[in-house]
Order: structure tokens, then C-alpha cells, then sequence
């Protein structure tokens, strides 16, 4: 068990900020069917600082559901630290992650693998993106109802394998494909979720023994690849992230081991797949049922701009977040929003719920893209990628895919609704639509 869990304090009503009486599993079960509706109630019943008392936590996940609360977990590290509260992926990344690393060594790590997601190489990829969806774009043109989360994770993936990993041999991309959707599909992620016992590795039929034998084959693929990667002398020459982060150099001249090389690139796969082809999933099938604003975002690319595109995107991610919080650890007794926090609890900063509420956001539970049209957010406002030197590393290549998917597909399809608008699932950290998002896409005239 890692140490974030064995340090975690037991529930004691009297130490943290106030729950519901419901059992744990009721608890865990409402957020799974309706996450943000629960979360919801809890709010209105409790205020914007409250306990939900789900598994796998042992005492309570202290939940920050208002701008204020929400800036103080993401941004005061002297609190509320990062690293230890990721915890719970630590078997599926590795503890060498970015995802996982404690604050000392966190922002050296983020030095290194910063520069592969800016500059010049980030435009030079639009155009792989590209050709990837024209690829897979005729599957979507069907005329029946489509979900669409499944295509764009997909998509996504194979962005990853080539942007990412560089890879650019069809046998070895379809042996990546193959290794990878399997071990990140949330079906096996899940068994991180579960009681420990159940997370061991009982053979090959247990819970615990695929995901382990899952994690193995894509970490000994990786581990080949590094191998490979580490004979050539063009490295300079690559504009994929493993190719760079071999040449990355720290202050004192030295780089990323193979470890950590290892630990870094399953992070990415894991915090760069779900979350954007989520984001897609979600921007299409809401697009599908608000037909006004569909028909303006069209009109507006087809006349070269850019600017609505953005603002449905922002108020996708502000209306149905791909990932539900961004977690912490109380650094010692403390409190927030006036509520008692004991030293050891998970606290998360919900931004799914920051997001509906109604002072920062009128109406908050309609979809209107032109909202973010006008002057900046309240601060912490809107974090559907988190915020505070934790924020997420690989935002700018999640936004590059995101627009341009959506600039490809709307451009050759209009998106029409396959049934109602679905409501959001929790499947591990992130908000998913029920049925995969269907729409209906019809090919432009």
C-alpha cells in the first residue's frame, strides 16, 4: 500500500469538514452514476467545503468546491502538496512520473520535459493530427448514430504513439495500439480502484493479474523502444517528445535514466489519451444537441476564425471536464473554507463542481460558448486542466488536437443528435458521457 494511504487519517466527524451519513458505498456509487449532480447536493446541503466518504479512501476525500478553496489547494504547496495524492496511479505510471513526484523533485522533472510542448514543434504537429483524422474521419460519416468517444480514443492514441513516441512503422504502431488500449482502457484501470486485496496479481484471470500483465507488455515495449532510440545519432534531427527528452539536460548536465525515461512516457500516454479524446467526445455531442450554437461555430470557421472555436471549447471543458478534480495531501492540520482538514487527508480541488457554480457562472447549466467570448474568468474559475505548477504538462498538445479535430470534422460533417443528451459517468478520475457521446454526423454540402 503506498504511504499516502497508510498516513491517511480514519474518519473522525470531528476532523473533517462535514459528510453525508449515507455508507461509503452508497456514497461511492452516487458518484460513479451521477457525479455531478451529488456532488452537487452535498454542496447546497454543506457549502463549497465538504467530506465524501467513497472508496478507496480509508477517511474521507475533502472536496474544494468554490474559486477560493479551489486556488488555495491548487497553488498553496505549503498546505496542500502535490505528488503523494496521485498516489493511487502510482501502479499504473510508475512512482517516477511527473504525475507522482513529491515537490522537490517535481519541478526539476517539469524543467526537462517542458521544452518537447512548446514552441515551433507543437505547429509542425498539427499537421499529423491532421492526416489522422482524414484517416479515420470516413468511419464517423456513417449516417447512423456513432458514439464518438471510442473513435477519438482512437485517434488519440495513435497521435501518442506518433507524436510521443515517434513511432512511424505500421507493424510496430499496430503492436503499440494493440498493448496500449488494453492496459489504459478504464475497464483495467479500475482494478486500481479496488480493495487492495483484490489489486494483487492472482493469475492471469484475476482483476490484479491483467492489469499487472497488462502494464508489463507496454512497459517492456517502451523499454525496447528506449533501447532503440538511445543507438541513434539523430535525435536533433526527430521532433518526437522521446527523442527529446534523450537530448534533455538538467542544470548539472544530466539526463532522464531509462527508469525514468519509462515512468515519464506511461504518465503522458495515461494523462494525454482519456482526457482529450474525452474533451472531443463531449464538444461534438454537446454541439449536437445546442444546434445554434453548432450552426455559429461552423459559420465562424468556414469564415477563417479561430476565436468561437476556442470559447466552445473552454465552455465544454467548464460544463462536462474530462477530469473530475486535480488531488492534494493536507501537509498538516489545517483548514479550508473554514472547515477543518487533518494532516494526511486527500483534499480535491472539484473543479467539475467550481464549474456549475451559479455566482461564478449564471446559468450555469447552459452551454453557451459565447460566455468566454468577453473578459477573463474569475480566477480559478475555470480549471478544466488544473492549475498551480501541477498544472497539466501536456495542455498545449491537448488543446492543438482538440481544435483540430473539431476544425476537420466540422468542416466535412454536421453533428446532429443519436438519442438525448447523455449524462456524465465517473470511470476512475474522469467524467465520461453514458453511452460514449453519440451523434449523428451528416456530410456537409
Amino acid at each position: 500500500m503506498s504511504d499516502a494511504f497508510t498516513r491517511e487519517p480514519p474518519w473522525d466527524p470531528r476532523l473533517f469538514p462535514p459528510a453525508a451519513r449515507a455508507p461509503r458505498a452508497v456514497q461511492t456509487a452516487r458518484m460513479l452514476l451521477e457525479p455531478q449532480g451529488y456532488a452537487r447536493s452535498l454542496r447546497r446541503r454543506f457549502g463549497p467545503v465538504f467530506s465524501l466518504r467513497t472508496f478507496p479512501y480509508r477517511g474521507a476525500l475533502v472536496c474544494a468546491a468554490d474559486a477560493a478553496s479551489n486556488r488555495a489547494v491548487l497553488t498553496d504547496h505549503a498546505r496542500f502538496t502535490g505528488g503523494d495524492a496521485a498516489a493511487l496511479l502510482a501502479p499504473a505510471v510508475g512512482s517516477g512520473s511527473l504525475i507522482c513526484t513529491p515537490p522537490p523533485v517535481h519541478l526539476g522533472h517539469r524543467k526537462l520535459l517542458l521544452p518537447p510542448f512548446h514552441g515551433a514543434r507543437i505547429i509542425r504537429w498539427t499537421e499529423r493530427v491532421r492526416e489522422l483524422v482524414h484517416t479515420e474521419l470516413p468511419a464517423l460519416l456513417s449516417g447512423d448514430g456513432v458514439p464518438l468517444r471510442p473513435w477519438a480514443q482512437r485517434l488519440t492514441l495513435d497521435v501518442i504513439l506518433r507524436v510521443v513516441f515517434g513511432l512511424t512503422d505500421p507493424a510496430r504502431i499496430a503492436t503499440f495500439r494493440t498493448a496500449l488500449s488494453s492496459f489504459v482502457a478504464m475497464g483495467n484501470l479500475a482494478v486500481l480502484f479496488l480493495p487492495k486485496p483484490l489489486q494483487r496479481d492472482l493469475g492471469p484471470l484475476s482483476p490484479g493479474g491483467r492489469f499487472h500483465r497488462l502494464r508489463a507488455t507496454v512497459r517492456d515495449l517502451a523499454r525496447e523502444e528506449i533501447a532503440a532510440r538511445r543507438t541513434e545519432s539523430d535525435h536533433a534531427h526527430r521532433d518526437d517528445v522521446l527523442s527529446m527528452l534523450l537530448d534533455a539536460r538538467d542544470e548539472h548536465g544530466a539526463g532522464l535514466d531509462d527508469a525514468q525515461l519509462l515512468d515519464e512516457l506511461t504518465g503522458l500516454v495515461l494523462a494525454g489519451y482519456e482526457t482529450t479524446a474525452t474533451t472531443i467526445a463531449w464538444t461534438l455531442h454537446l454541439l449536437a444537441h445546442h444546434p445554434a450554437a453548432r450552426d455559429d461555430l461552423i459559420a465562424d470557421l468556414d469564415e477563417g476564425s479561430g476565436r468561437l472555436l476556442k470559447a466552445t471549447i473552454k465552455e465544454s471543458g467548464r460544463l462536462r471536464p474530462a477530469v473530475c478534480n486535480a488531488m492534494r495531501t493536507a501537509a498538516h492540520d489545517t483548514e479550508l473554507g473554514g472547515r477543518p482538514v487533518p494532516r494526511g487527508a486527500f483534499v480535491a480541488a472539484l473543479f467539475s463542481l467550481t464549474h456549475l457554480d451559479p455566482e461564478l457562472w449564471p446559468e450555469p447549466d447552459a452551454f453557451r460558448p459565447e460566455r468566454h467570448l468577453g473578459t477573463d474568468p474569475v480566477p480559478y474559475s475555470l480549471t478544466p486542466f488544473g492549475g498551480g505548477v501541477r498544472r497539466c504538462i501536456g495542455v498545449s498538445l491537448a488543446q492543438l488536437e482538440t481544435e483540430t479535430v473539431l476544425r476537420e470534422i466540422l468542416a466535412a460533417a454536421v453533428p446532429e443528435p443519436a438519442g438525448p443528451l447523455e449524462p456524465a459517468r465517473l470511470v476512475a478520475v474522469t467524467l465520461v458521457p453514458a453511452q460514449g457521446g453519440r451523434v449523428r454526423l451528416g456530410a456537409r454540402r
